[in-house]
């Protein structure tokens, strides 16, 4: 490593196998003594005077696989409802502690705090000196109340010696897109300063780590570990360092096996000529001429291969994942008693990151909850918010069912600019909606707003100047506790769903280094799928294609899903296309979006028309990008019979029907929608078509423009109808959710929430009133809920 022969990865898991290191290990040791010698000099494990982490230690407890695929949590992590309140008993006056936690539990009637992410430099003031009496302070006087403790490992944040010492830790951004200069390093005072490659933070982090876990592990209040603080948020799941740039190599070398020119083959370095000799020629995708400053749909923009720029968002993915699963290997050798976690940020199909890789190796999901931010001006659809939460739930790893709200806002949010402040209720109606879809953990964020910090315009229950027990916000936070409380039995039962969004982290990394459209966005494709069933009061479950292929035979999968959707499935491959096949064969119903089946693994486009078009029995023709200032005639299509246009964006794919499709008795296919200008239209083309077959309950809707979600409404009632789904009917509001649940004993129970800021009628001559919850009884079952995700 140290000559720049980066090993393959059969010489390095034989090296791994001689040292008992698992290959990523190595992968990391030999990046950092690479571009840091000095590391090899570090003073060896045993020396208690060592002012710095011992190599030893770095960068996980070895073997660490054992560690990560065995949990040693002695609490129960899906069988219960847990509620609490974010709280930072650093940010108070000392003597606000005791009341502060008592009201906490006692008035309030929390069973949890959720603390210590940000308490690095309070428990290390200075490298290697610890200081634990604060932190023991609070866990005594918790376990003294019964209050359990989500404790946070606190390394989002650095302290500011470290920063000092080793500036060489921080993240670089991408570079600015006005020149070659090089990206900005991340500056101290902020939060999620460094990098995931860095061997120097990784090593310090394992002591940190290690030590909380030797110190709490085994207190019995201490239920839940938090890993880090939002991996990859703002920004950080990117980084264009010297750090980044050697592990970037090496992890080609072993993807590729040593192999440079698999690399330029499937990267098409042929074309203009920049093909490569050897791995350490391979640079940063920076930025590159041709070019222009990123869009809002891009995380960062460079015009280099395609298929370079998938495979360094690949990357980033494993590095964030190692990260995380450095830290859980720590805890887990050490035997802690509680359950562990991370908790997600919102904006996840915007990243470099896939959280399936990263909570697989975790006990539980958690996510921050925020519908609204800074600037935001007023509260999403009900359905974008409910899609967020069903793809959280989608993370557990199989068997398992359940999912925590890390942070679930109260008040309005902002650093800088605040956004809209939810109006009386409107927090209680996202907290029951987070329940509805599968969580059984929830932790209000903030108990109070800070007084101080770049966070002090995030309001809490309690604003800066409300006394303890007080307040709106307080009542509606016990109100949300006593929903949580009083039907735990429903909360906790899994979520019987026939429905299921089907998503690939690497296709949606494709379509952040090529959006193709001015205003497109995964997570909107995504919900223009999911929201006519969900209006048709349906369970939906999000899981991802690698779960889905795991679930066995496409035959057996009808047994749990009935429909599958999945949007603009760019990036495919073989086995996908040929199980999606299969399951329509045996009786499924598939809705599939636009650019479908364009691109193979590598980001190389197809030379053959879309498999997935032809199950709906049609053909791609001609393609448009509707950007914004598109003609309208472009964007308007009809259905047969309506007299109103529907309208489409984004995207539009002229689609021909393939010949000998309605010749046979075996099918039947029909357009559903069709152009009317005098392109597309005068072509004859259509815009969505839908093939049944005459034998079973077989359908391939196809979706070749971004239609209204609502003129889905009626084909997705008859998708269902066609499926034997039960659903609640398409609700008479487009923001009121229903749907039906069971709980544990097998009663089935209707959830109605109303979101909107107005009363709306129902469908027995009766109204909901604005941000109603209603949990009413329906009927006995005669078994409980049996089925999981697996």
């Amino acid at each position: 490593v140290l000559h720049g022969r980066y090993p393959n990865r059969a010489r390095a898991h034989a090296q791994c196998q001689m040292r008992r290191l698992p290959s990523v290990s190595l992968f990391y040791l030999g990046v950092a003594a690479a571009a840091h010698p000095e590391f090899l000099r570090y003073p060896s494990p045993s020396s208690s005077s060592s002012d710095s982490p011992a190599p030893g230690s770095a960068p996980t407890p070895s073997p660490r696989d054992s560690y990560l695929s065995t949990s040693t949590a002695t609490y129960a992590c899906h069988d219960r409802v847990v509620v609490g309140v974010d709280y930072y008993p650093e940010q108070w006056p000392l003597e606000d502690l005791k009341p502060d936690m008592h009201s906490i539990k006692h008035d309030l009637g929390a069973d949890m705090i959720r603390i210590g992410e940000f308490m690095w430099h309070e428990l290390e003031p200075e490298n290697n000196r610890f200081n634990f009496t604060f932190l023991d302070l609070v866990v005594q006087l918790a376990e003294d109340l019964n209050l359990e403790i989500m404790l946070g490992t606190p390394t989002a944040t650095m302290p500011a010696w470290l920063a000092k010492e080793h500036p060489e830790v921080l993240l670089k951004g991408p570079d600015s897109a006005d020149g070659f200069d090089e990206g900005a390093s991340a500056g101290f005072g902020g939060r999620r300063q460094y990098s995931f490659n860095s061997l120097t933070y990784r090593r310090y982090t394992t002591r940190l780590v290690a030590r909380l876990a030797e110190r709490y592990g085994h207190r019995s209040i201490v239920t839940f570990w938090q890993v880090d603080n939002e991996l990859g948020h703002e920004g950080s799941d990117l980084d264009f360092s010297r750090q980044s740039l050697l592990s970037w190599r090496m992890w080609l070398d072993s993807q590729y096996n040593g192999n440079i020119q698999k690399l330029n083959e499937d990267w098409g370095t042929v074309f203009w000529g920049v093909t490569y000799n050897s791995f350490d020629e391979i640079p940063l995708p920076r930025w590159t001429i041709p070019g222009g400053p990123g869009r809002w749909n891009q995380n960062f923009r460079s015009n280099q291969s395609p298929g370079m720029l998938l495979d360094f968002r690949r990357f980033r993915r494993d590095s964030v994942t190692d990260f995380s699963n450095s830290m859980v290997a720590i805890l887990r050798r050490a035997g802690i008693k509680g359950c562990i976690t991370t908790n997600a940020p919102g904006g996840f199909w915007g990243k470099a990151m896939d959280h399936n890789d990263i909570f697989k190796s975790m006990d539980i999901p958690a996510y921050d909850n925020y519908a609204v931010w800074g600037g935001s001006t007023s509260a999403p659809q009900a359905s974008s918010v409910a899609m967020i939460l069903d793809v959280v739930r989608g993370w557990a790893q199989p068997g398992k069912h359940g999912w925590m709200v890390a942070e679930q806002l109260i008040g309005a949010q902002g650093h800088d600019i605040i956004g809209y402040t939810p109006r009386p209720g409107q927090v209680k109606a996202w907290s029951t909606a987070s329940l509805l879809h599968g969580a059984i953990g929830l932790n209000f964020f903030r108990y109070r707003a800070a007084v101080f910090g770049q966070e002090e315009f995030c309001y809490g229950i309690l604003d800066h100047t409300t006394p303890r027990g007080t307040g709106r916000k307080w009542k509606e936070t016990k109100e949300v506790y006593g929903i949580a409380k009083q039907h735990e039995e429903l909360w906790l039962a899994p979520i019987e769903a026939k429905v299921a969004l089907i998503y690939d982290a690497e296709n949606i990394f494709a379509w952040q280094a090529q959006p193709q459209s001015t205003n497109f966005w995964f997570e909107n494709e995504a919900h223009r799928l999911y929201r006519p069933f969900w209006r048709n009061g349906v369970a939906i479950d999000a899981i991802s294609t690698n779960r889905l292929l795991s679930m066995g035979d496409a035959t057996e999968l009808l047994k749990r899903y009935r429909i599958l959707l999945l949007p603009v499935p760019m990036v495919t491959s073989d086995e996908l296309v040929d199980f999606l096949a299969k399951f329509v064969e045996s009786g499924g119903t598939l809705w599939v979006s636009f650019r479908a089946d364009l691109k193979d693994k590598r980001s190389q486009m197809r030379r053959v028309p879309s498999r997935l078009a032809a199950l709906a029995g049609v053909v791609i023709e001609e393609i448009e990008s509707l950007n914004p200032g598109v003609s309208d005639d472009a964007r308007k299509v009809k259905r047969a019979g309506d007299k109103d246009d529907t309208w489409v964006d984004i995207w539009r794919e002229g689609l021909l029907q393939l010949a000998g499709i309605n010749s046979t008795n075996d099918s039947k296919m029909e357009v559903l929608f069709s152009y009317t200008d005098n392109f597309f239209g005068e072509l004859g083309y259509g815009a969505v078509a839908r093939k049944r077959s005459l034998h079973n309950s077989s359908e391939v809707l196809y979706l070749g423009a971004g239609i209204d979600p609502e003129a889905l409404l009626d084909a997705a009632a008859e998708a269902l109808e066609r499926q034997d789904v039960e659903k609640v009917g398409i609700a008479p509001d487009g923001e009121l959710e229903r749907v039906l649940r069971r709980d544990r004993q097998g009663n089935v129970w209707e959830v109605q929430i109303n979101h909107n800021i107005w009363p709306v009628d129902g469908t027995q001559g009766d109204s909901y009133l604005p941000f109603e919850v209603r949990i009413l009884k329906q009927q006995q079952q005669q078994a409980p809920p049996q089925a999981l995700l697996n």
